[in-house]
């Protein structure tokens, strides 16, 4: 027989490190370009994106990752016209410090990585400084061999820049959306609101923009300040970090034309505009990470309230509410609306004979194996102790009955654990079902009436000899 070859697996990792090299290789041809004659780059912003690359994606951080970021960086050196030795000497702090960097982020929580926590910026400070330090360290020794200048200028210039892109770029990668976040999570605080009031923080900073440019004097760097900090609160922390890395720089832009050139000669006055630039970005940082902190406690709060603590589905208070939303919008319809009430045959003896853990695992699988086969729109709550109810929109009586009897057939013949992870004996359990079809109660009931036909149908289903279902 002929068998199919399977395809070998670290296929996708090399791509992934091949379009790693790609991207610091065309990054650093950016930095190049940015290069005043005879020095170092203005903006390099290759460092950073391969620290937050490898902070966010950790299963790239493995060896061929830096041996394909140390082959875009000197291959992009290389194709400029640069010697080898300054290529060398001067890529490998590059890696260095994006090392040390790494080193002090990847053994965070993956939350505080993200920026949702609220001493994200402040670990996020403490590895732009590690990593600017380093780095600095490493090639300042290069200023009197390659540029006839004293290697605590190129200290300077060199911490300082790293240290702005850092702080700059890194956020934004992390803080980028994933297709698995909740939309709330990258709608930041203004979902809900109107077109016109979303843009309005962003048109704060247009405004800030043109009175500065108006105003001028040394205090312009600041104007931006509340409209950056009104962004922080407004949106996401990559929408928020997005736009500080555009307003900085455009700061940054605006302040040096025509005034510092960055070399040597303004080695001092280029530190100090690096640095206000960082701390300018680092307070909108901090208030994007606390506002992401306190929206996904808001969020855990809430899904706590609306959701049993045990089983995960809904709680009552929550399954009344929606159910009778559900119901006011669709009963009416051709098809109708169906609530069941499910109840567990014989519950009490599993706590009597398996203890009370034993009867928590029980109905969490319960929970979970009717989840499985609900429709996205359909509503399961637990209503307390063993009981659940479910709500069914747009189906017809007939269809209703089947999906009762899906659920009843799905508990039926699942094995159920008696301990947490799958632990122990299994255990065999039953359902009864009381059902009940808006077309049968005049298509005017609420949640509370259909409830109580749903549940004079269970007890009837009960009587009757369990593990079936009745119909009201």
């Amino acid at each position: 027989m002929l068998r199919t070859l399977a395809p070998s697996r670290p296929i996708a990792p090399a791509l992934a490190w091949l379009a790693l090299g790609l991207l610091i290789f065309g990054a650093c041809l950016v930095g190049i370009f940015a290069r005043p004659i005879g020095f170092l780059s203005a903006f390099w912003p290759a460092n950073a994106l391969l620290l937050g690359l490898l902070v966010r994606y950790p299963h790239l951080a493995r060896p061929p990752a830096w041996a394909a970021a140390a082959v875009g960086y000197v291959a992009a050196d290389l194709v400029t016209g640069s010697a080898w030795g300054m290529a060398l000497w001067l890529n490998a702090a590059n890696l260095l410090g994006a090392t040390a960097g790494w080193l002090v982020l990847r053994g965070l929580d993956e939350r505080i990585r993200r920026l949702q926590r609220t001493v994200s910026a402040l670990y996020l400070l403490l590895a732009a400084l590690v990593a600017s330090t380093v780095g600095a360290l490493a090639g300042c020794g290069a200023a009197p061999v390659y540029f006839n200048a004293p290697w605590t200028d190129l200290l300077s210039l060199w911490f300082s820049t790293e240290l702005m892109n850092y702080m700059l770029i890194v956020p934004v990668v992390l803080a980028a959306p994933r297709a698995d976040d909740p939309p709330q999570a990258t709608q930041g605080g203004l979902q809900g609101m109107s077109l016109l009031w979303r843009a309005a923080p962003i048109s704060s900073l247009l405004l800030a923009e043109g009175i500065r440019t108006v105003i001028g004097g040394p205090g312009m760097l600041a104007f931006v300040v509340p409209g950056l900090l009104w962004c922080a609160l407004s949106y996401s922390a990559f929408t928020a970090s997005l736009l500080s890395l555009v307003v900085c720089l455009w700061t940054m832009a605006g302040v040096a034309t025509g005034v510092l050139n960055f070399t040597p000669a303004h080695a001092g006055d280029v530190f100090s505009l690096r640095v206000g630039v960082t701390l300018l970005a680092l307070g909108p940082l901090a208030v994007a990470c606390a506002s992401a902190a306190r929206a996904e406690a808001l969020r855990r709060l809430d899904h706590a309230v609306r959701h049993d603590d045990l089983t995960g589905v809904l709680a009552r208070r929550a399954l009344l509410k929606q159910g009778a939303r559900l119901l006011a919008s669709h009963q009416h319809e051709s098809a109708g609306a169906a609530v069941l009430m499910l109840d567990v045959d014989h519950f009490k003896q599993v706590n009597d004979q398996h203890g009370h853990g034993a009867g928590d695992q029980l109905l969490i699988g319960i929970a979970q194996a009717m989840a499985r086969e609900l429709r996205p729109q359909d509503l399961l709550g637990r209503l307390g102790g063993e009981e659940f109810a479910a709500v069914l929109p747009e189906v017809s009586p007939a269809e209703a009955h089947a999906m009762a009897e899906r659920l009843r057939s799905a508990v039926e013949q699942q094995p159920f654990a008696t301990a947490p992870g799958g632990q122990g004996p299994t255990q065999r359990a039953t359902v009864s079902i009381g059902l009940v079809h808006s077309a049968t109660m005049g298509g005017n009931a609420d949640m509370d009436t259909l409830l109580l036909a749903a549940d004079a149908a269970l007890y009837r289903a009960k009587a009757e000899g369990r593990n079936r279902v009745a119909l009201a």
